[in-house]
């Protein structure tokens, strides 16, 4: 769920999976497990901000990035079109219920929002819970005024769990180090498909959306 500005009520309330019947809720939204918030988990979540924690856990454990049980044979992984360039997509793996729940839901994914929030950090406020641990969070001092970043295109791979891996790429002198789902291996080309197109008009065809026009010309991969 990469969203983040939180969603008009009205716009968020799509169908929950019954993974998710239990799950915290904001704006009318299930609040996805990775995200960072505070100890009562429906109290103003970070929308967009990873929980360091969580993500470690949801790695090394294999779990659901959005209910946050274990992933089972079908896995679900968002990736943009640089994610699949660096061969490792950021976004942990989803449930493709709740994968399915989240292309509805979160404003990004859906397409209803077109510019990413350029002042994320402001929504990391402390809140009056002596136990939440808010205020151990890292805060960016609040920087000069910028255009709002175009949302690029999203893609979604579904994969068998026994082809979800988790891959490491070491830092570079232009890059810092990345963990995220390996997105490289062959035999998942013909699985990708686009969720949402480009918010930039400029932007033209995407490498990714390119690669698969071409793939699907020539015959492309088959299972």
């Amino acid at each position: 769920m990469t969203d983040r500005t939180p969603p008009p009520a009205s716009e968020s309330r799509s169908a929950v999976p019954a993974a998710l019947t239990d799950a915290p809720q904001s704006h009318g939204m299930a609040v996805p497990y990775i995200t960072l918030a505070h100890r009562d988990r429906s109290y103003r979540p970070v929308w967009g901000r990873i929980d360091a924690r969580r993500l470690r856990e949801i790695l090394n454990r294999r779990l659901c990035q959005v209910c946050g049980t274990p992933l089972t044979d079908q896995v679900v992984v968002f990736l943009r079109p640089d994610d699949y360039a660096l061969g490792v997509a950021s976004e942990p793996g989803l449930h493709p219920a709740c994968a399915e729940y989240s292309t509805q839901a979160c404003p990004v994914l859906a397409g209803r929002i077109h510019r990413y929030n350029p002042h994320p950090e402001s929504r990391s406020t402390e809140c009056d819970d002596p136990r939440c641990d808010c205020r151990l969070w890292s805060r960016t001092p609040p920087s000069e005024p910028r255009p709002p970043r175009p949302i690029e295109a999203w893609y979604a791979i579904q994969l068998p769990l026994t082809e979800y891996r988790v891959l490491t790429i070491a830092a570079t002198d232009t890059n810092p180090e990345i963990t995220g789902i390996d997105v490289h291996t062959p035999s998942l080309l013909h699985r990708v498909r686009q969720i949402r197109a480009s918010a930039d008009p400029a932007s033209g065809t995407d490498p990714l959306q390119l690669l698969l026009m071409t793939s699907a010309m020539f015959g492309g991969d088959r299972p």
